[in-house]
């Protein structure tokens, strides 16, 4: 702890240990952006104690980084082979987003999307989003339980396009 006189407010916060949790959360989203949107649980620490040691404090009272960010939804802490980095939580998707996103992904293309193609874009917009269509059985199933949205085989093809208007009797 330092001993002296503080030359700023930070000085004084630091002198006293005293921060707020949102204070540490604050501080580590930033960090995160910082670092192209994911931050080494390694460095997350040190970085933390470099910019405040009260900091580092909060985190190891409740238990290390990786509780730390399970209790704050801004947070996610994600293992990755071993080691692990802090990220923005990502925000939730759903059967509908992935419904949007194709019915988007159609019109850009012309009214139909090869079935390979909507998949890897997917993957590329959002890993959750292609994990939803991957927990569905696939593409042509997710297709099949929801409306907008079909697959249609057309000499092994398959592709994906609006679903056609039903047709009154």
């Amino acid at each position: 702890r330092r001993v002296g006189c503080a030359r700023n407010i930070v000085d004084l916060v630091v002198m006293l240990g005293g921060c707020s949790t949102q204070d540490v959360v604050n501080n580590l989203l930033d960090l995160v952006d910082r670092a192209a949107g994911k931050l080494a649980g390694a460095r997350v620490v040190t970085e933390l104690d470099r910019l405040n040691p009260a900091f580092r404090t909060k985190v190891e009272k409740v238990g290390g980084l990786k509780k730390f960010c399970v209790s704050h939804p801004e947070l996610e802490f994600i293992t990755d082979n071993g080691s692990g980095y802090v990220q923005r939580q990502a925000p939730k998707m759903s059967a509908q987003d992935v419904k949007d996103f194709l019915l988007t992904l159609i019109d850009k293309e012309g009214g139909k999307v090869n079935g390979g193609q909507a998949i890897a874009a997917l993957g590329k917009a959002s890993p959750a989003l292609k994990s939803i269509v991957d927990a569905a059985g696939g593409l042509k199933k997710f297709c099949a339980a929801h409306p907008a949205v079909e697959f249609i085989t057309d000499s092994g093809c398959g592709y994906v396009q609006r679903q056609a208007p039903k047709m009154s009797a």
